[in-house]
């Protein structure tokens, strides 16, 4: 067993499709989930599109917000996930709000996404495919500096607070949605089809077709898996499995899971893809964090 278990309260915080899908799979888990949201309720309610769900999902600003929730939400919570879909980190007054010093919250354990920070299959292919294919690869560059920042400040709170930490990787960001349920491919438990109408489009909808076929996952403990290198501007639309490339229902889930398994606490683990056509099952994810 992990730190938490079903029925415990969990805080989401971050931004953008891969908070969004961790807070669901948390909640599927049966964690009494809270996710805090900026100007994006109507969007969030959306892509999540299951109300059976325990998820409350809590505006931090405009006339829906409500402080005394809020406040309720971090301080009941055993588990926080902090997820940032872009180039982001968790600045430190935020951090000093979701983790206070203070000693009030009943946090056990912290699980956040950072970056592959190694720099091995970056340079100048991943950066021009970036440029020229697709802003969300990662290529490194000026931000990895600042997700190293983040994670040491991260992993020094949970230590003053007495909760255990797990750092999950990723490389550039791809699907994140339930497939095709026309056809009965994909994974229902991820966002609805209207993850599928945000962002870059292009004729042939390889976002789609990622996740009908690509939803297996190589866990690796560790900052260890190559970025694209010089093959990044053909993979940077492909649903094919390619290095550098994390698919967001692996590192959601693998988010959610390390809040539960004793085998992700203290370490870091890198999410890379499979070609699959099914989800990790719980007794598959015990078994890649128990391996990697």
């Amino acid at each position: 067993m992990g730190a938490i278990a079903a029925g415990d309260e969990v805080l989401v915080v971050g931004r953008g499709p891969v908070m969004l899908l961790a807070a669901k799979l948390a909640a599927i888990k049966g964690f009494k989930t809270s996710v805090l949201l900026g100007n994006e309720l109507s969007t969030a309610i959306s892509l999540v599109d299951d109300d059976s769900l325990p998820i409350t999902m809590l505006p931090v600003a405009g006339e829906d917000a409500d402080a005394e929730k809020i406040e309720a939400a971090v301080t009941g919570a055993k588990g926080l996930i902090i997820a940032f879909d872009g180039e982001e980190v968790v600045p430190q007054g935020a951090l000093d709000v979701f983790m206070p010093a203070s000693g009030l919250q009943k946090l056990s354990h912290v699980s956040v996404l950072s970056r592959n920070l190694n720099g091995n299959g970056m340079g100048f292919f991943a950066s021009a495919a970036k440029t020229a294919a697709n802003a969300e690869i990662w290529a490194g560059g000026k931000s990895v500096e600042a997700y190293k920042d983040m994670e040491a400040r991260v992993k020094a709170r949970a230590g003053e607070v007495g909760a255990s930490w797990t750092v999950i990787r990723s490389g550039t960001l791809k699907g994140g949605g339930c497939g095709d349920p026309t056809g009965g491919s994909g994974d229902p438990n991820l966002l609805s089809t209207t993850f599928y109408t945000m962002g870059q489009q292009d004729i042939v909808n390889w976002k789609m077709l990622f996740d009908c076929d690509t939803l297996g996952v190589k866990l690796s403990k560790g900052d260890v898996l190559p970025g694209p290198g010089f093959t990044a501007a053909f993979g940077a639309t492909s649903a094919e499995v390619c290095d550098g490339d994390s698919g967001r229902g692996g590192v959601a889930a693998a988010l959610v899971e390390a809040l539960r398994l004793e085998a992700a606490t203290g370490s870091d683990f890198g999410v890379g893809t499979q070609q699959s056509r099914t989800s990790p099952t719980d007794e598959e994810w015990k078994e890649l964090f128990a391996k990697a």
